[in-house]
């Protein structure tokens, strides 16, 4: 899994322009009340050190995330409608009736579009569904318009520099009444990859054959007439996607992009590379006939949210694939709602998502500021509305299902932000991860080709994919799959009983190693077909 760069190396986002000159204090002179706009404060702050102020003359962008309307009847919508025993089971809305009946309205978009104006920030852009307006400015417009000073700090545990806000935003009642969030107020947390590699000479790890023999998806076809969306933060180089697609006869298609906020890597990836070619090949490898779509943001908490909203403004997917994720606690709440508010509206179309649950254990902080001595989870995998996918050591006999226990860097564990839906037991009244599992250990890994030669790749993040090709060679919408798979009680499971990743272990059952388990896929179709 790739934490918005997960599994490997922490990747500091690139400070802009953050010089000498101070900034000047919040503007004093208001003519209404401020309501002080919560959860918009970097957690990293408690542990960081203050370098002093940010350039007053630094061009910033942010994405002010506005709130739902009507949202208790949206999550009972969205329940309904993916629960198979529902009278309403699959009655997904399309983007325009999900604005009419749940989105902002146009005057609360006025509102804050000409309020920002007036502190003289552009509006850059509104999203089609109106969640978000895009202004951007100048460090000191922005500083002067949310009530808030930015600074730049150094994260003294990771040993990186990185800007923010030093308090919570302020906007005036009437504005601050419809907005969720202000997301890039600061650019610390980045996502994370949750995979691992190695090089060996020639093609090696499990290929497409025995992945499709040993999870028994042979009689659900090729997933013909279905797209899958990939939730990416860099890029691919299609001359390698090709290469695998050519050495297994898959015949996939090319996959295509969408860019989101200007962010353009396929002419030169970076450093995530790898995660984004294993994403789209593993999907080709299990639907072969599905067609990709790959959403390219930049790695922010911003870039994040805005990807999420065009993905369910495009109504292009049936299944979105997750591999990258941050630290849950790492992340603030406005990030964390403005990204599950896209999830919702993309749920309440039909659309399923399927993100890793981690590489770390039970200790998903491991790399972040919280530390690895604290339980924590990764999210996105940590939303209600996304299925968490947890990792495996898989054995396979020829191209047959051998056996799996649980893989020990699986993540899993409990979530501070989500309640337990209504379909999960949850711990302490919280939501638990991850729901699901499949193969991941490195050491069972897959064949893939990327940057030109054969490696062998393992991670939670090989394990998304996974799950998000049997959704697509299902066929039929599941929406917030979770609703449909729990309450399967494990048939069209493998059960994975042995094993732990730290304070977890696997048993009978659900558990926050592997879930309900990996998917025998024949069997499990036929269970949610009823």
């Amino acid at each position: 899994m790739s934490r918005r760069f997960r599994a490997l190396a922490l990747a500091a986002a690139p400070l802009p322009l953050l010089a000498a000159a101070a900034l000047a204090g919040p503007a004093a002179a208001q003519t209404q009340p401020l309501v002080s706009v919560p959860g918009n404060v970097s957690p990293a702050l408690s542990h960081s050190q203050r370098d002093g102020a940010v350039d007053a003359n630094a061009k910033m962008s942010v994405s002010v995330a506005l709130k739902l309307r009507n949202s208790s009847e949206l999550d009972k919508f969205i329940a309904d409608v993916s629960n198979p025993h529902s009278p309403r089971h699959g009655q997904f809305l399309t983007p325009a009736q999900f604005k009419d009946r749940f989105a902002p309205t146009q005057s609360a978009v006025d509102s804050v579009s000409n309020f920002l104006r007036g502190q003289g920030l552009s509006v850059a852009k509104v999203s089609d569904n109106r969640q978000l307006v895009t202004v951007q400015g100048s460090a000191a417009q922005l500083q002067t318009a949310f009530g808030t000073s930015l600074s730049r700090y150094t994260d003294t545990a990771q040993h990186r520099d990185f800007f923010a806000n030093d308090s919570a935003p302020k906007l005036p009642a009437d504005v601050a009444g419809v907005v969720q969030g202000v997301v890039g107020l600061d650019n610390h947390t980045v996502k994370h990859k949750n995979s691992a590699s190695r090089k060996p000479a020639a093609p090696s790890g499990y290929n497409p054959s025995q992945l499709r023999g040993a999870y028994d998806t042979g009689s659900l076809g090729t997933g013909s007439g279905q797209t899958v969306a990939l939730w990416e933060f860099d890029g691919y180089q299609a001359s390698n996607i090709a290469q695998y697609s050519k050495q297994f006869s898959l015949n996939s298609s090319a996959p295509k992009t969408v860019s989101v906020d200007g962010a353009s890597y396929d002419s030169s990836p970076g450093g995530g590379q790898g995660e984004v070619e294993l994403d789209i090949e593993i999907v080709n490898a299990m639907a072969p006939a599905a067609s990709t779509v790959v959403y390219e943001a930049p790695n922010s908490d911003q870039g994040e949210v805005d990807m999420a909203s065009q993905i369910a403004s495009d109504n292009k997917a049936s299944v979105v694939s997750i591999s990258w994720g941050s630290c849950e606690p790492d992340t603030t709440d406005a990030a964390i709602t403005g990204t599950s508010n896209g999830i919702k509206q993309a749920t309440a179309e039909g659309i399923s998502f399927f993100a890793a649950s981690g590489d770390d254990g039970s200790k998903d902080c491991t790399r972040s500021t919280t530390g690895g001595s604290t339980d924590a989870v990764d999210y996105p995998a940590s939303d209600p509305n996304v299925t968490g996918v947890g990792g495996t050591h898989l054995t396979v006999s020829g191209s047959s299902y051998g056996s799996e226990s649980a893989w020990n860097g699986s993540g899993g564990g409990t979530s501070t932000k989500f309640d337990a839906p209504s379909w999960q037991t949850g711990s302490n009244g919280k939501r638990t991860v991850p729901d699901v599992s499949s193969d991941a250990d490195p050491n069972s890994g897959y064949a893939i080709y990327s940057a030109g030669s054969w490696q062998v790749y393992g991670g939670t993040s090989c394990a998304a994919p996974m799950w998000a090709g049997f959704a697509a060679l299902y066929g039929a919408k599941l929406g917030a799959a979770n609703q449909a798979l729990y309450g399967l009680k494990g048939t069209g499971f493998h059960d994975v009983t042995s094993g732990s990743n730290g304070t977890f272990k696997a048993g009978q059952g659900y558990d926050q190693v592997t879930g309900w388990g990996s998917y025998d896929g024949a069997k499990l179709a036929a269970a949610l077909k009823g």
